[in-house]
């Protein structure tokens, strides 16, 4: 009779210590919740929303990374996997909002 009480006591415990770690943000790491952005999208477009959609960071080296991030993430959100027809559009037009401000020299 007293296995089943300390497996269940344990298991309460071990509950308790795994909510408390995720809280503080130890177990699944620091800042995971507050990778995503508050709000939806914006009316127009802009480059800043365009980068931050597409996750990458405005610099010299945004033009070489612009294909490879707008190829991983249409992977993950594509309408024929599943994903979101209005993601899909809104990931296509940071692709080319960038394509065209980059190729003009901003």
């Amino acid at each position: 009779m007293a296995t089943p009480v300390i497996l269940g006591v344990s298991a309460i415990a071990a509950a308790i210590l795994g909510r408390s770690l995720v809280q503080r943000g130890l177990f699944v790491g620091k800042g995971a919740a507050q990778q995503w952005v508050k709000g939806g999208f914006r009316n127009k477009m802009d480059r800043k929303e365009a980068i931050a959609i597409l996750g990458l960071k405005d610099g010299p080296k945004l033009r070489s990374q612009l294909k490879d991030a707008h190829r991983q993430i249409m992977i993950a959100n594509h309408p024929d996997r599943g994903g979101s027809p209005y993601l899909a559009s809104k990931i296509n037009e940071a692709k080319d909002m960038l394509d065209k401000t980059d190729g003009k020299g901003r």
